[in-house]
């Protein structure tokens, strides 16, 4: 005779399925998604080089930066490649020599170019012009002139500007 405590008799129901995995399924997926999205725009800033990712006027205030930072440098090379194309091959750009003759001049007897501000950047397309305000290391007096500039290349170059 089977008594109340005899288990054979009475088989404890199965217990449910677990749904922690079911219930779990949406939220993995979102991460994993969310996970790849962010993964995509992390590899996409690595791959694409810092110049590609400047703004307009950041990148024209780098183009005259680069342009007085070469003049100041002597740096032939690098003035001939903050210059551009046009002015370049316009036939009145200097030589070497004349460049580094001129330059070491006025370096000599005046000192570094000092930009001492880059404002009011208006870009219109491919040109753009930007507010400069500089003075010579030894001569405090500051003049203020419009530096245009152009997207050579898709590099933005200054071009043309009158002095220093």
């Amino acid at each position: 005779m089977a008594t109340s405590n005899d288990s054979s008799a009475h088989p404890a129901p199965e217990p449910e399925d677990d749904p922690g995995l079911r219930a779990a399924w949406p939220f993995i997926v979102a991460v994993v998604i969310v996970l790849l999205v962010i993964g995509g725009i992390v590899l996409s800033q690595l791959l694409r080089p810092a110049d590609d990712r400047l703004p307009d006027n950041a990148a024209i205030q780098r183009a005259i930066n680069d342009y007085y930072t070469a003049k100041n440098a002597i740096n032939y090379t690098a003035f001939r490649d903050a210059t551009c194309s046009r002015v370049v091959d316009g036939g009145s750009f200097p030589t070497d020599e004349a460049f580094r003759s001129a330059t070491q001049s006025t370096r000599d007897s005046k000192g570094k170019i000092m930009v001492t501000t880059i404002a009011d950047i208006s870009v219109s397309g491919t040109s753009a012009t930007a507010s400069m305000t500089w003075r010579y290391e030894k001569d405090p007096r500051q003049t203020t002139q419009s530096v245009p500039v152009v997207k050579d290349a898709d590099t933005w170059k200054v071009c043309g500007v009158s002095a220093p």
